[in-house]
Order: structure tokens, then sequence, then C-alpha cells
């Protein structure tokens, strides 16, 4: 019976997807618009952010995290060899903690119960602790983002992720921040998404599904530009231009890259820059030094104790018992990720 269902399921899901990629090749082919390396790209600056439980309370429903945000700067010359050599690096680490259901318990002000209030109605659940995590993990690598277009010039400025954000005091400001300094010292800002199952294209297929169909038997560079979305149909606010791009002949996949550019060069020569970057054979199609700055982030999900050492220390002195504060360590997360992301990981470890 269950083995009946599965190829009933599956033979669903297959029509379905033969259907929209028949559709796609008809109709969305015209959009795309293909690019070439120029001139030698200005430095990369790579943002990434990871974060982990490390302890939780359940009878008050509070749980501490840590946070940490990490930053690689890169140069690229053709007369190196290697063309690409990391000038900097560095990480932060903070702790939040997350108490929902206790306003008198909190990591921030209380922006931080408007951050969760706002949560909850675009998720809509209760009780979203994960995406509250996720959000604050955001807004930490939106500040190492302010931070780095304050002190750098004339760079690439690229993030993990899309660059979109909640509707919140501390978020706002910092956004209005990052765009004043990238104005100010000639800083492109750009994100670049692991994953995308946005469907703004108008298929039943994900855009970036769609990108993938209509160019993989083209062994250019390419990039598609996505309509402009109504605010009222966007979940977050979000700045700057998106499309999706394919930035190796054969790449791993394409991304969805989001792209503020307050110098006004033809994104048609920040993708070309984009590519240059994105040369790596282990990573075809992904701008390298977004896999170190992962690398970097991702330790903190790695190594499992720690911090822990120091949670310990801290709540004995406080008078918790060894006991109390062990039944309550999160050593392991059942973290869902997405294929791209698993692979990420898999070869940086």
């Amino acid at each position: 019976m269950v083995k009946k269902s599965f190829h009933n399921f599956l033979e669903q899901i297959q029509n379905t997807q033969r259907q929209a990629i028949e559709q796609v090749e008809r109709v969305q082919s015209d959009r795309l618009q293909d690019f070439d390396y120029q001139e030698d790209p200005p430095k990369m600056i790579a943002i990434d952010g990871s974060n982990r439980w490390i302890w939780n309370n359940p009878d008050i429903n509070a749980r501490i995290a840590i946070i940490r945000t990490a930053y690689v700067v890169y140069e690229f010359n053709s007369d190196f060899s290697p063309p690409m050599q990391i000038l900097n690096q560095g990480s932060q680490d903070e702790a939040v903690l997350i108490a929902p259901d206790n306003p008198n318990i909190h990591t921030y002000d209380q922006d931080f119960q408007k951050l969760h209030t706002e949560i909850q109605r675009i998720i809509g659940r209760k009780n979203p602790l994960g995406e509250t995590l996720s959000l604050l993990r955001s807004l930490a690598e939106f500040k190492m983002v302010e931070e780095l277009a304050s002190n750098y010039t004339e760079s690439l400025i690229v993030m993990d992720g899309a660059l979109t954000y909640v509707q919140i005091k501390e978020f706002e400001d910092t956004i209005r921040n990052i765009v004043k300094a990238c104005k100010k010292n000639n800083n492109i800002l750009i994100g670049v998404s692991k994953r995308n199952i946005t469907r703004w294209l108008g298929s039943e297929l994900t855009d970036e599904a769609v990108m993938r169909e209509i160019a993989r038997n083209d062994q250019k560079m390419m990039y598609m530009d996505i309509p402009t979305i109504p605010k009222s149909q966007q979940k977050f606010p979000s700045i700057g231009k998106t499309y999706l791009a394919k930035l190796h002949a054969k790449p791993v996949k394409t991304f969805r890259v989001d792209i503020y550019n307050p110098l006004n060069v033809n994104d048609n020569k920040v993708l070309s820059h984009l590519a240059y970057y994105s040369q790596v054979n282990t990573f075809p199609g992904y701008p390298f030094p977004l896999v170190d700055a992962h690398t970097i982030a991702a330790l903190l999900r790695r190594v499992p104790d720690m911090y822990n050492h120091e949670l310990l220390e801290v709540g004995i002195q406080l008078g918790f018992t060894e006991d109390e504060l062990l039944q309550y360590m999160i050593t392991h997360e059942n973290m869902e990720t997405d294929p791209f992301h698993r692979y990420l990981d898999d070869a940086t470890r």
C-alpha cells in the first residue's frame, strides 16, 4: 500500500515538473542575458554568520544561544598566482537570551519584543524561537556589514543571503547606516543566497529552478533580472535589485544575487566582478571568499562544547548546581539544511 502511494506521489511530482519545465523553456528564455569577464574586480569583503543553541531552561521557556559573525577580505589580481589573495579576516561571538513568555528576561530593549511579535505574525506560529534566533543572527551580520562598509572603500561587500530585513527600528537604523556608508565610501553591497524558493517568475517551479532549466545547456555565464515585486507581496522588505545568476560556465548551481549599487556601475559589470571570485574548481559559480567566511562561522556548530565550560563556571558561581546546568545543555541540534549548504559544510570540514 505504501509503495503504491509512493508511486502515485512521485508520478504526480514528475508530471508537474515536466509540464513546468516545458512552459519555462517556451516563455522565460528571452529574459536571459549573458556576460563575460571584464577588468579585474575590486577587493571583496565576504560576511557569513552562524548560530547555536547552548542552554535551555524549559521551566520558564528561556534559551541561551551563541551567534558568530565572520568576515574575510580578498583581493584579485590576474598577475598573481593564485590570482586571489587573502588580506584580512576576523570574527565576533555574542551570547543572546530568548525568553518570549517572560518580558522581564531579555537580551535587547523592548524592540526585541516587537521583533518576536513581528516574526509571530509573519511565520504564523506562537513561539517561533528558531526564526527569532535566525533574525538576530541576520541583524548581527548586518551590523558587521555596517562596520566594514564604514572602514573599507571601493569594495564589493558580499553577504550570505538576501538583502532583506525586518521592519523594526534596530534593523532599519542599521540598513540606513549601511546605505549611507556604501554611498560615502564607494562600496557595492551584494547578497548571494545559498537557497532561494521564491516564485516571482510565475512558474510552478521556484525561480532558481527556472534559471537552472533554461541555462542548463548553455556554457555561457548568464543572468536574469527578477520583476519588481510589490511590497505588499513581500514578507520582508529588501534593498537593491534582484537577479538570478550563473557565475560560471559549469556552476555547482545558480544563485539569487541581490545588488545594492549606489555607484550606478552597470550590474552586468558587478556580476562579472563576482564571477572572477567564483572560479575555484571546488565551488564553481560560488564566490570563494564566502566559502572562507562560512568555514570560520560554521566552526561554532562543529565544536559542540564551545562555551560550555564558561557557562558552567558562571552558573556555579551564581549558585546553580552542576547537574542543573548540565541537564539543560544543548549538545546537538537537528538542523534541516538545503543541499548546497550541506555540500558546503561537508567540503569545508
